[in-house]
């Protein structure tokens, strides 16, 4: 755990902090969209169609990462408007660190023989386009999401005439770069805009994520219409690609139709998952404790992940087992089965001793050794220019690493 900073005077004028509250459905959803990512990279494939597991789970955890955004930002009222300023400068520099950090481990396990498609520098790089967003209101969020939607399809088809190009496992970052530096635009527009994961035409999930955090994620009524207008996405999304013949919806299709078919399914999923295991009632306790492994991978899902293609590039390696997306049965059965075990093992040890995954406890610390300078500067510009944001803002892993 971090330290809490000492009281400054700034502080003790300023409101009480809310008390941090852990929503236990955010990290179920978090833990399924982890099991599900898991699941698409060793289910043994017997044909080319598509499996329940393709393109979702990495959408929902988009569409995590954008809620996880309203969590990072400070949540005490500023004693004065240099004290906003300020809690709103640490705030994104501390997300801009988080987003540098996780594409250079996203970058690294590319290298690993593993043919899995890495989202995490892919998510970094949607952290990076949601810096100047992190602050803005649910109105302005919900035009920009609109607009990236509404204008995907031109943006993609202005990038036809570039040659096709593809990130392969194995890749090292020398290898990277060396695509960067011969073909920027070919690699831009696929980190951008034609990728697996691609980051700017993503940015409508990250926004519905964040407008959600906006709206009170403790209110019944914020849950239920999520659940409510989640659905009825998803049934615009999936309905024009079943009625339409020229509209698809495939996963990876990065299409309107996708993204509010997928991202739509996402937002009831979390909705759901709020009003199951974040209500009061026996229901709601048995619920927490028949889905346990599942919040407990939730909570630790940077490590589990990491933990995951590591395993799968070992496997690969070692026993000639793999990669993902060529297992065979019954060895892909064995491998879910061993992952799953694995990885839930780790992370119910880790929850029952209140510790944070070791990946998300050294990020949170590398975050805020390099958040504290620009701190202390923006504490030393004169009278009343603390900070003013809860202790855990932009030291908690959790919110963003996740």
């Amino acid at each position: 755990m971090t330290d809490a900073p000492a009281t400054t005077a700034s502080d003790r004028s300023a409101p009480p902090a809310r008390a941090p509250q852990r929503h236990v459905g955010i990290d179920a959803a978090r833990g399924l969209a982890i099991v599900g990512m898991i699941a698409a990279h060793v289910i043994p494939r017997f044909s080319d169609a598509e499996l329940i597991v393709d393109g979702r789970p990495s959408i929902l955890f988009a569409v995590l990462a954008g809620l996880s955004l309203g969590l990072l930002t400070p949540t005490r009222a500023a004693a004065t408007p240099g004290d906003a300023r300020a809690a709103r400068r640490g705030a994104r520099a501390a997300l801009a660190t988080r987003a540098l950090l996780l594409m250079v481990l996203g970058l690294w396990l590319w290298t690993l023989p593993t043919n899995i498609a890495i989202i995490l520098d892919a998510y970094g790089l949607m952290f990076l386009l949601m810096v100047p967003l992190l602050f803005a209101n649910r109105v302005v969020l919900a035009v920009v999401g609109a607009g990236v939607l509404a204008l995907g399809p031109l943006l993609v088809s202005l990038t036809e005439p570039l040659p096709p190009f593809s990130v392969f496992s194995g890749a090292s970052p020398i290898d990277r770069a060396a695509d960067l530096v011969r073909d920027p635009v070919v690699v831009l527009a696929d980190a951008f805009l034609t990728g697996y994961y691609p980051a700017l035409l993503w940015l409508p999930l990250l926004c519905a994520g964040l407008i959600a955090t906006r709206s009170d994620l403790t209110s019944t009524m914020t849950r239920l219409l999520m659940v409510t207008l989640g659905l009825a996405a998803s049934l615009v999304g999936y309905g024009a690609a079943v009625f339409l013949p020229s509209v698809s919806a495939e996963a990876h299709a990065v299409t309107p139709a996708e993204l509010l078919g997928s991202g739509g399914l996402a937002i009831a999923i979390i909705g759901g998952a709020l009003l199951l295991l974040d209500s009061p009632g026996s229901f709601a306790r048995a619920s927490r404790i028949v889905l346990a492994p599942l919040i407990a991978i939730g909570r630790m899902p940077l490590t589990v992940y990491t933990l995951h293609v590591l395993l799968i590039a070992l496997a690969t390696e070692a026993f000639g087992i793999g990669p993902a997306g060529a297992y065979a049965s019954p060895d892909g059965w064995w491998m879910l089965a061993a992952l799953l075990v694995i990885s839930a093992a780790v992370a119910l040890i880790a929850m029952r001793r209140g510790a944070r995954g070791p990946l998300e406890l050294a990020l949170a610390r590398v975050t805020a050794a390099v958040a504290a300078p620009r701190r202390r500067r923006d504490a030393g510009a004169g009278p009343g220019t603390g900070t003013g944001t809860d202790a855990r803002t932009g030291a908690d892993a959790r919110t963003v690493a996740d």
